[in-house]
């Protein structure tokens, strides 16, 4: 095994490791989203509880379990792309076009996660409306999530300069949906 092959085997197994974490992590937030409305249905209609707190946890798990799930779809490339003309051109522009389009990716990812940040320290002020804790938990989904984001087009991107760049170019490998 040559030192590309097995690099790309590590890039692979971060992957793939990352990417199972996050379906658990949003698999958890679902089921939790789940219960919480389903308590909300129970209390209106037959507890009569009035529990004011179910709809405002919903939101906040809604939001987390959203953004926590799209890492997820950047790691098996099924993020949303426009491909009729990149489809149209030979195999070695349209990877050198995909790489291109990675890269910037990559970056835009990175900055909406360092913008998160500022997002969620100015959030830190604000208190919630029923569980008065700091607004900076809910908008904290926006940096991890954009993180998430960046370190699996990332490693997409590793992958794909290896396919390149190391005699492993296929045109098999051209961006397409993986099974991770």
């Amino acid at each position: 095994m040559t030192s590309s092959e097995l690099i790309q085997r590590k890039i692979n197994a971060v992957k793939v490791r990352l990417y199972k974490m996050n379906q658990c992590v949003v698999a958890i937030l679902m089921i939790l989203l789940i219960l919480d409305v389903w308590l909300g249905v129970l209390d209106r209609y037959w507890l009569k509880f009035q529990l004011a707190w179910v709809e405002e946890l919903a939101r906040y798990i809604m939001i987390w379990a959203i953004l926590m799930a799209v890492p997820c779809c950047t790691a098996n490339r099924e993020h949303m792309g426009l491909a009729f003309i990149a489809d149209r051109l030979p195999d070695r522009i349209r990877l050198g076009l995909q790489l291109a389009l990675s890269t910037l990716t990559v970056c835009f990812f990175a900055y909406i996660s360092f913008l998160g940040i500022t997002f969620v320290e100015k959030g830190a002020s604000q208190l919630s409306t029923v569980f008065g804790l700091p607004m900076a938990y809910a908008y904290a989904a926006i940096p991890v999530a954009f993180g998430l984001f960046a370190l699996q087009a990332f490693l997409v991107l590793l992958e794909d300069i290896f396919f390149v760049f190391c005699g492993a170019y296929e045109t098999s490998h051209l961006p397409q949906q993986e099974d991770i």
